[in-house]
């Protein structure tokens, strides 16, 4: 049995199948077939891994159905909604990216600009990482709101840039040193600031962001006084808008790209899992979060698409590929909306391997 379980090489060179239809559903399900790769990769790691067993059954499973309208938007399917599913992972970002843009979309008349934060803390070791995560959501908490330091600190004084700061949509990322077995949470922020903010007195340089961020936690890291820790802070200008949505918007976790052997994968993805188990990885505040809740999104939701009732087009997964299957071939399955199906249970019609 092969020993390293990474992402096969050719991935993203493969040529596609050929599909009925038009040809961007030809390219569509092409990036559904190479995320469905990478999950059976992780299942296959998962595997395992005892605490796993069901959910590598999931990933085996995930996305075998695929219902899409007109569009190419899936508005049926039975992902698995598994945190560490390379293809679902891949969706909700996606989601998240389309949904931020209506979002910002909503406040344009407002005439905001924008930032890009990336508020970071030290490494730590996998026995710490639940911790650090409450640590990152905690300060950060507070560093958009009044509570990060009290009115008599030194530093209070030179918390005015909040003033500035009118919404926030932030993102947690989690990535893993394999050399030094240690991993990295850090956060990724779009901050909604007037426009006054980069030539008024409410602006603050990064390297006093990177002081107010650090404040007084430094010695919790065994860090002399002089060290900060690393914030990343520009603007986002004209034209650069898409590609810091799409930075936020990405995966917390990829662990198909860490490309560990399997006693690797034994002991991060566990510690993956019970640190991000329960939390919200993406939060809103200010007139980002008024804006979501005017337009009924919920960034965190994963729910498909609501039905237009317009047709649509069923796929079932089979020997690598998306197949296409009419109304008048096959049923549609019952653990469409339930789920994935058992192990073994067949899945959409049964294809002749080509």
């Amino acid at each position: 049995m092969e020993n390293t379980v990474k992402p096969a090489s050719g991935l993203k060179k493969r040529d596609d199948p050929v599909y009925s239809g038009d040809p961007d559903f030809k390219a569509l399900l092409g990036s559904f077939e190479q995320h469905k790769a990478y999950a059976a990769l992780v299942a296959s790691a998962m595997a395992e891994i005892p605490e796993f067993s069901k959910k590598e059954i999931s990933l085996e499973n995930c996305g075998t159905y695929l219902e899409l309208d007109g569009d190419g938007i899936l508005v049926a399917s039975n992902l698995c909604r598994e945190r560490l599913c390379p293809l679902c992972q891949w969706r909700r970002s996606l989601r998240v990216y389309g949904q931020t843009q209506k979002i910002l979309d909503r406040l344009e008349p407002d005439g905001y600009a924008y930032l890009h934060l990336v508020l970071t803390i030290p490494n730590c070791k996998a026995a710490d990482l639940y911790e650090q995560i409450g640590f990152l959501f905690r300060r950060s908490s507070a560093l958009f709101s009044d509570r990060l330091y009290p009115k008599g600190d030194q530093l209070a004084r030179h918390c005015h840039f909040k003033r500035a700061f009118r919404g926030v949509l932030r993102a947690l990322e989690v990535t893993y040193n394999r050399e030094r077995d240690d991993y990295h949470p850090h956060l990724h922020c779009l901050v909604a600031v007037r426009p006054s903010y980069f030539t008024g007195r409410d602006y603050v340089s990064r390297d006093l962001m990177r002081l107010l961020w650090t404040g007084y936690a430094a010695p919790l890291y065994d860090l002399d006084r002089l060290t900060l820790f690393q914030v990343y802070m520009a603007r986002i200008r004209e034209g650069e808008r898409n590609n810091a949505v799409a930075e936020v918007a990405k995966y917390a976790v990829k662990p198909f790209h860490m490309e560990l052997d399997l006693d690797g994968y034994r002991r991060v993805l566990p510690v993956l899992h019970r640190a991000l188990r329960g939390r919200r990885l993406l939060q809103l505040y200010g007139c980002i979060a008024q804006a979501a809740r005017e337009l009924r999104i919920d960034l965190n939701n994963d729910e498909e698409a609501a039905l237009t009732g317009g047709a649509t087009r069923k796929f079932y997964f089979a020997y690598g590929h998306y197949h296409e299957v009419k109304d008048d071939e096959k049923e549609e399955p019952e653990n469409r909306k339930t789920g994935p199906a058992p192990r073994g249970e067949a899945l959409g019609p049964v294809l002749a391997e080509p």
